[in-house]
């Protein structure tokens, strides 16, 4: 994607005729603590895991300021409970649009647009790692450019963004002058590091990635979206080429709101091979304002892992939660009941969690 790197160029030097007023620092995070119970209604593989109880936190150090023709910018680091930084950009944004330059950030998929949650966590992103492989992440690479069109430039809420990864490597800490590891092709990133990459099944993805997403809000209530991805520099002769990609649309109506998508996504595997063919998923959910301060939701998560070769039977894995969360300025109870089936699309290996959260907002 060179047309995206020479836009950049042609911003960054616009850009660099204006001079910059004085910014401002901004911190925000959460604390938050976490209360889990993991248990198997399976009778074979079953899943037994002592209760857990932990504390983390994340950290946003923040820095925005304006330029003299008008146009902002900010910058962003965030700081996880490891005290490491996890993911930061530098973005400028104006009549021209936005350019975002990130690190470990920026994706523009929107395979989980559709899991309406009380608590801010679906039901595969809470308490039990299940192995669901959604959609590739260009936030997963270790740095991306992305532009995104000036705001109600076009009509029914019509809005577009594209983005580009050079190397495909992860690398959270990237910083100036950096020189990349050994890049094969693989995205590395904890929601691809489940059965799917375990397989071998991502391994020659490509060595860069292109992302593209489109939203709209045509009327009143309705948000609707699309995006995908494909990659370029293929590590090997696959047989089929990697790329993904998935829609929503979401509809609210007075207190309520309610969502469904798709998600599809092509392995770079060869015909021939034993292992995964592609990844196709579906998503439909819930959510209630019963009042400012308590929510309410339900939502069901399905994906299933189609095999090259059909003498291995094709699984679909199932995941859905009840969850509910009440707030009183910035502290926020949440409780949610999760359940999953056919966990790392293996038949018969079922599981329920039950995640109770405390977080506090500042």
């Amino acid at each position: 994607m060179k047309n995206i790197l020479k836009y950049a160029l042609v911003l960054l030097t616009a850009f660099s005729f204006s001079f910059a007023n004085a910014g401002e620092l901004t911190v925000t995070g959460t604390a938050k603590a976490s209360y889990v119970i993991v248990s198997s209604n399976s009778s074979s593989a079953q899943q037994e895991a002592p209760k857990s109880l932990g504390v983390a936190n994340e950290f946003n150090l923040g820095a925005s300021g304006e330029l003299d023709n008008g146009y902002t910018w900010g910058y962003n680091i965030n700081i996880d409970g490891a005290t490491v930084q996890d993911d930061g950009g530098l973005w400028i944004s104006g009549g021209l649009g936005t350019l975002a330059i990130n690190v470990s950030q920026g994706g523009l998929e929107l395979s989980k647009a559709a899991a309406l949650t009380a608590t801010g966590n679906r039901g595969s992103d809470s308490g039990f790692a299940e192995d669901m492989f959604e959609e590739w992440s260009l936030g997963d690479a270790t740095g991306n450019v992305v532009y995104t069109l000036p705001a109600d430039l076009l009509p029914f809420g019509i809005n577009a963004s594209v983005g580009y990864a050079p190397s495909t490597a992860s690398n959270d800490n990237a910083s100036v002058n950096n020189i990349n590891s050994a890049n094969t092709g693989i995205i590395t990133a904890p929601q691809n590091a489940g059965k799917i990459f375990a397989s071998g099944s991502i391994a020659n993805a490509g060595r860069t990635m292109t992302q593209y997403q489109v939203t709209a809000a045509p009327i009143d209530g309705l948000a609707i979206g699309a995006s995908y991805e494909n990659f370029g520099g293929a590590t090997g002769d696959t047989g089929q080429k990697a790329e993904g990609g998935s829609w929503y649309a979401k509809y609210a109506i007075g207190n309520a709101q309610l969502a469904y998508g798709k998600s599809y996504v092509a392995l770079p595997n060869a015909k021939t091979s034993v292992l995964y063919e592609t990844v196709l998923g579906t998503k439909y959910s819930a959510l209630v304002a019963v009042n400012d301060q308590l929510s309410v939701s339900y939502g069901v998560e399905k994906s299933t892992a189609t095999h090259n070769l059909n003498t291995t039977a094709d699984v679909e894995m199932e995941v859905s939660q009840v969850a509910a969360a009440y707030t009183m300025g910035g502290l926020t109870l949440a409780l949610s009941m999760n359940s999953y089936d056919n966990v790392s699309y293996t038949a018969n290996k079922d599981a329920t969690s039950t995640v109770f959260n405390v977080s506090m907002a500042f």
